[in-house]
Protein backbone atom coordinates (compact mmCIF):
# COMPACT_ATOMS: atom_id res chain seq x y z
CA UNK A 1 0.00 0.00 0.00
CA UNK A 2 1.22 3.29 -0.61
CA UNK A 3 1.86 6.07 1.59
CA UNK A 4 -0.54 9.08 1.49
CA UNK A 5 1.03 12.36 0.27
CA UNK A 6 0.32 14.05 3.58
CA UNK A 7 1.89 11.01 5.56
CA UNK A 8 5.18 11.34 3.38
CA UNK A 9 5.43 15.46 3.64
CA UNK A 10 5.44 14.51 7.30
CA UNK A 11 7.78 12.16 7.26
CA UNK A 12 10.17 14.14 5.24
CA UNK A 13 9.96 17.30 6.99
CA UNK A 14 10.43 15.64 10.00
CA UNK A 15 14.13 14.09 8.71
CA UNK A 16 14.86 17.74 6.92
CA UNK A 17 14.07 19.81 10.07
CA UNK A 18 17.25 18.52 12.54
CA UNK A 19 19.59 19.27 9.24
CA UNK A 20 18.55 22.66 8.14
CA UNK A 21 20.11 24.92 9.23
CA UNK A 22 23.54 22.59 8.11
CA UNK A 23 22.05 22.65 4.86
CA UNK A 24 21.37 26.65 4.32
CA UNK A 25 25.15 27.32 5.78
CA UNK A 26 26.70 24.64 2.92
CA UNK A 27 24.37 26.37 0.50
CA UNK A 28 25.41 30.00 1.25
CA UNK A 29 29.45 28.94 1.36
CA UNK A 30 28.86 27.13 -2.08
CA UNK A 31 26.51 29.15 -4.12
CA UNK A 32 28.69 32.01 -6.20
CA UNK A 33 25.97 33.97 -6.21
CA UNK A 34 25.43 34.73 -2.62
CA UNK A 35 21.42 35.83 -3.74
CA UNK A 36 20.97 32.33 -5.42
CA UNK A 37 21.23 30.48 -1.92
CA UNK A 38 17.62 30.65 -1.40
CA UNK A 39 16.52 29.44 -4.55
CA UNK A 40 18.99 26.67 -4.92
CA UNK A 41 18.27 25.48 -1.45
CA UNK A 42 14.27 25.43 -2.65
CA UNK A 43 15.18 23.96 -5.73
CA UNK A 44 17.00 20.96 -3.75
CA UNK A 45 14.51 20.69 -0.90
CA UNK A 46 11.90 20.47 -3.70
CA UNK A 47 13.62 17.84 -5.86
CA UNK A 48 14.27 15.72 -3.16
CA UNK A 49 10.41 15.86 -2.03
CA UNK A 50 9.70 14.91 -5.54
CA UNK A 51 11.85 11.95 -5.46
CA UNK A 52 10.97 10.92 -1.43
CA UNK A 53 8.78 8.51 -2.41
CA UNK A 54 11.64 6.24 -3.76
CA UNK A 55 13.99 7.30 -1.01
CA UNK A 56 14.76 3.80 0.97
CA UNK A 57 14.88 4.10 5.29
CA UNK A 58 18.16 2.36 4.82
CA UNK A 59 19.60 5.50 2.70
CA UNK A 60 21.24 8.31 4.74
CA UNK A 61 18.71 10.84 4.39
CA UNK A 62 21.25 13.82 5.27
CA UNK A 63 23.84 12.65 2.72
CA UNK A 64 21.04 11.97 -0.03
CA UNK A 65 19.89 15.70 0.74
CA UNK A 66 23.25 17.07 0.72
CA UNK A 67 24.30 15.49 -2.92
CA UNK A 68 21.59 16.64 -4.33
CA UNK A 69 21.57 20.71 -2.86
CA UNK A 70 25.41 20.04 -4.13
CA UNK A 71 24.66 18.86 -7.57
CA UNK A 72 21.26 21.89 -7.75
CA UNK A 73 23.96 24.43 -7.07
CA UNK A 74 26.95 23.19 -9.46
CA UNK A 75 24.42 23.54 -12.08
CA UNK A 76 23.55 27.09 -10.39
CA UNK A 77 27.07 27.99 -10.18
CA UNK A 78 27.58 27.02 -14.24
CA UNK A 79 26.07 29.88 -15.02
CA UNK A 80 28.51 31.91 -12.86
CA UNK A 81 31.43 29.98 -14.18
CA UNK A 82 33.17 32.17 -16.95
CA UNK A 83 32.11 35.50 -14.66
CA UNK A 84 33.94 34.07 -11.79
CA UNK A 85 37.04 32.79 -12.85
CA UNK A 86 37.64 36.72 -14.20
CA UNK A 87 36.56 38.02 -11.24
CA UNK A 88 38.41 35.78 -8.87
CA UNK A 89 41.58 35.02 -10.57
CA UNK A 90 43.40 38.12 -9.61
CA UNK A 91 47.26 38.16 -8.45
CA UNK A 92 48.97 38.02 -5.09
CA UNK A 93 49.62 41.55 -4.87
CA UNK A 94 46.19 42.67 -5.00
CA UNK A 95 44.98 40.34 -2.94
CA UNK A 96 46.83 41.95 -0.13
CA UNK A 97 44.67 45.07 -1.07
CA UNK A 98 41.56 42.81 0.69
CA UNK A 99 40.43 44.01 4.19
CA UNK A 100 41.62 41.70 7.13
CA UNK A 101 39.39 39.68 8.98
CA UNK A 102 39.50 40.19 12.79
CA UNK A 103 42.78 39.20 14.39
CA UNK A 104 42.58 35.25 15.72
CA UNK A 105 45.41 33.13 17.20
CA UNK A 106 43.07 30.48 16.26
CA UNK A 107 42.62 30.89 12.23
CA UNK A 108 43.94 27.06 11.73
CA UNK A 109 41.31 25.90 14.34
CA UNK A 110 38.70 27.48 11.76
CA UNK A 111 40.14 24.39 9.10
CA UNK A 112 39.15 22.00 11.53
CA UNK A 113 36.48 22.66 13.63
CA UNK A 114 33.33 22.99 11.94
CA UNK A 115 31.42 24.69 14.23
CA UNK A 116 34.38 27.43 14.55
CA UNK A 117 34.56 27.69 10.67
CA UNK A 118 30.78 28.38 10.14
CA UNK A 119 30.59 30.85 12.82
CA UNK A 120 34.51 32.26 12.18
CA UNK A 121 33.81 32.64 8.31
CA UNK A 122 32.90 36.65 7.29
CA UNK A 123 33.35 38.36 3.98
CA UNK A 124 37.26 38.02 3.95
CA UNK A 125 37.22 33.99 4.25
CA UNK A 126 34.39 34.10 1.61
CA UNK A 127 36.30 35.84 -0.44
CA UNK A 128 39.10 33.27 0.11
CA UNK A 129 36.67 30.37 -0.66
CA UNK A 130 35.48 31.89 -4.16
CA UNK A 131 39.24 31.36 -5.01
CA UNK A 132 39.05 27.84 -4.39
CA UNK A 133 37.68 25.31 -7.22
CA UNK A 134 34.22 24.64 -7.26
CA UNK A 135 35.23 21.00 -6.34
CA UNK A 136 37.65 21.83 -3.51
CA UNK A 137 34.84 24.06 -1.69
CA UNK A 138 32.44 21.98 -1.89
CA UNK A 139 35.12 18.87 -0.02
CA UNK A 140 35.77 21.79 2.63
CA UNK A 141 32.47 22.70 3.44
CA UNK A 142 31.18 19.19 3.17
CA UNK A 143 33.93 17.80 5.59
CA UNK A 144 34.16 21.30 7.50
CA UNK A 145 30.22 22.18 7.93
CA UNK A 146 28.41 19.08 7.25
CA UNK A 147 31.03 16.65 9.14
CA UNK A 148 30.94 14.25 6.32
CA UNK A 149 33.40 11.26 5.97
CA UNK A 150 35.74 11.63 2.78
CA UNK A 151 33.79 8.28 1.42
CA UNK A 152 30.68 9.87 1.99
CA UNK A 153 32.05 12.92 0.14
CA UNK A 154 32.97 10.65 -2.38
CA UNK A 155 29.84 9.28 -2.54
CA UNK A 156 28.56 12.74 -3.20
CA UNK A 157 30.59 13.88 -5.41
CA UNK A 158 31.05 11.37 -7.21
CA UNK A 159 34.87 11.31 -7.20
CA UNK A 160 37.04 8.60 -6.02
CA UNK A 161 38.40 8.57 -2.37
CA UNK A 162 41.63 9.77 -2.97
CA UNK A 163 40.16 12.82 -4.84
CA UNK A 164 38.42 13.68 -1.47
CA UNK A 165 41.29 13.75 0.13
CA UNK A 166 43.73 15.81 -2.36
CA UNK A 167 41.20 18.48 -3.29
CA UNK A 168 40.91 18.61 1.23
CA UNK A 169 44.62 19.12 1.25
CA UNK A 170 44.61 21.44 -1.63
CA UNK A 171 41.59 23.76 0.00
CA UNK A 172 42.88 24.04 3.54
CA UNK A 173 46.14 24.95 2.06
CA UNK A 174 44.76 27.42 0.46
CA UNK A 175 42.46 28.81 2.79
CA UNK A 176 45.31 28.56 5.41
CA UNK A 177 47.78 30.77 2.57
CA UNK A 178 44.98 33.49 2.51
CA UNK A 179 44.24 33.59 6.56
CA UNK A 180 48.03 34.28 6.87
CA UNK A 181 48.18 36.74 4.28
CA UNK A 182 45.37 38.29 6.01
CA UNK A 183 47.13 38.23 9.12
CA UNK A 184 50.23 39.16 7.64
CA UNK A 185 48.32 42.62 6.80
CA UNK A 186 46.73 43.39 10.09
CA UNK A 187 49.86 43.49 11.63
CA UNK A 188 51.01 45.62 9.46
Amino acid sequence: MKEDRTDLADRFSTLLRPIWRELEVYCRRLVWNEHDAPDALQNAVMNAFRAFDRYHEDTNFRAWLFTILTREIFKLNKKFARMAQSEFQVEPDTLDTLPTPEQSTQYVDWLNTPDALADALDQQLLAGLKMLTETERAVLLLRAIGEFRYREIAESLDIPLGSVMGNLARARKKMQNAISRAQQRSVL
